[in-house]
């Protein structure tokens, strides 16, 4: 049985907006967000993935200000103390990884100073199980001793999207199993097809995974010796990164997004941690593991979702192909027909859809400049919203009005809320609704309605044992979903 290792705090990072991912990613509904990958959304599997393994209180994700509150809902009750509650904390400014990295360190060296940090992306596809448990364990023991401890997949083919590690000798003592811990000989870049050919051939040769564990304590000192060596460029400026660093997690984690705050974070370097530490740092070692892993980095990913056809094609929802070879087509909801491609992705969605030649893929976030560029709404939300108590999908929205289709789940309800710029109309069409209102509680049944006028204070639940879905007419000046006051919320939003 897994147990959780001591002073381990697990900080996943998902501040990412996923524009390789567009247009089933926004900026508002990103990538770790998406459940079409096994059910969960990607980060709700890396919550689940390594919340075994840390004590309660110690889950933290750090994000960017706009995705707060929306990460806030998606994961649910676990923001407001439900299982191992997780803490969520806004970076001031994106600033890559050596900034986000020093940050963690420090906030977690406020708390606790023995403090072991691992630290997971949010929107990677990882097998779960014993191998990956022995794979935590072992890092865990090398950081224990003081290493930087990076975690190297196995390579099953020669890809040139990911950056290499070439793992050297083993380090003594630290083998759970087959798992062990090795020095790192060295970090490559992204290899074209013959020198990633060579690398897997020769066995000595991982993906870089991006998961890193270590003593917080530790991050802060190689930034400080890297930044006083000068080694690298890059390396020099850890000193800075770790004064403004440790000023801000002194502060309230709530004034991160304060002015002064944004203007001295926005002011240091924007350096990978790989670069700044871990490339010129003697206190590094790689944990080797054949963990089945993707970083679905592209929509090249989707490929995973069906197998192929005897055309090679890969055909996910509504979708009816005729004649057309290697085709990766995609379909959330209306009928998509393809006819005579080759070697193209076709992504369609409530809003958008994304026709791309597939060796462009890595381009799509040109599309999304492009987008933003014209001020497309479609680069930033999407129809639908996944929230802690079910989902909400935007059906019709005009000048003054807008219409939504709301499903809420077996015994969910939704905050106790107030709109000052708009009224609503439920309508049921599935279940029975409990509609609080003013005081009052009205049992609300299919095909049954309710009025709710502006500033009312208004509740709908489901105490069914089957999913409730109601038809929302709101009629207003403006239809934001900021025009929202919460008085009571069961998810601590």
């Amino acid at each position: 049985m897994t147990q959780a290792h001591p002073h381990l705090h697990a900080v996943i990072l998902a501040g990412g907006s996923g524009a390789r991912f567009w247009p089933l990613s926004r900026e508002m509904t990103p990538k770790q967000m998406l459940s079409i990958f096994g059910g969960m959304s990607l980060i709700e599997q890396a919550v689940a993935r390594i919340e075994p393994f840390v004590e309660p209180g110690a889950l933290h994700v750090f994000t960017n200000e706009q995705l707060l509150p929306e990460l806030r809902s998606h994961l649910g009750a676990r923001s407001s103390g439900g299982g191992n509650a997780i803490g969520f904390v806004a970076e001031p400014v994106p600033r890559n990884t050596a900034p986000a990295m020093a940050l963690a360190a420090a906030y977690l060296v406020q708390r606790d100073p023995n403090a072991l940090m691992i630290v997971l992306p949010s929107d990677h596809l990882l097998e779960d199980g014993v191998r990956w448990a022995e794979t935590v364990g072992v890092a865990c023991r090398a950081a224990e001793r003081g290493m930087l401890v990076t975690i190297g997949l196995r390579p099953t083919s020669p890809e040139t999207g990911y950056g290499y590690i070439q793992a050297g000798e083993a380090l003594e003592g630290l083998a759970i199993g087959d798992t062990s811990a090795h020095r790192v000989a060295r970090f490559v870049e992204k290899p074209d097809l013959a020198t990633a050919e060579g690398y897997v051939a020769s066995g000595d040769y991982l993906w870089n995974s991006g998961m890193l564990v270590a003593r917080a304590s530790v991050v802060i000192e190689e930034l400080l010796s890297a930044g006083s060596s000068s080694a690298t460029p890059d390396s020099a400026n850890g000193e800075a990164i770790v004064r403004v660093t440790e000023w801000l997690a002194s502060l309230p984690s709530e004034m991160w997004t304060s002015d002064a705050a944004r203007e001295r974070f926005e002011m240091l370097p924007s350096v990978p941690f790989d670069k700044a530490v871990l490339e010129v740092s003697n206190r590094v070692a790689v944990v080797p593991t054949s963990l089945d892993w993707s970083d679905v980095g592209s929509l090249l990913s989707l490929a995973t979702l069906a197998k192929p056809d005897e055309r090679g094609n890969v055909l996910v929802g509504n979708v009816t192909d005729v004649d057309s070879r290697n085709v990766i087509a995609y379909s959330a909801d209306r009928l998509v027909a393809t006819l005579g491609l080759d070697d193209v992705i076709v992504v369609d969605t409530a809003d958008a859809t994304l026709v791309a030649a597939k060796d462009r893929a890595q381009d799509v976030r040109l599309v999304v400049d492009a987008l933003k560029a014209l001020g497309a709404p479609e680069v930033v939300t999407s129809r639908s919203s996944v929230r802690p108590w079910g989902s909400w999908t935007l059906l019709m929205k005009g000048e003054a009005f807008q219409i939504k289709s709301i499903d809420v789940l077996p015994g969910k309800r939704l905050s106790v809320q107030s709109h000052e710029r708009r009224s609503e109309h439920w309508v049921v069409v599935e279940g029975e609704a409990i509609v609080e209102r003013d005081g009052e509680s009205v049992r609300v049944a299919s095909n049954e309605s309710i009025y709710l006028p502006i500033g009312s204070r208004h509740r709908m639940s489901n105490d069914g044992d089957s999913m409730l879905r109601v038809i929302e007419v709101a009629v207003g000046d403006y239809l934001g979903e900021d025009d929202i006051v919460r008085y009571e919320d069961d998810w601590g939003r």
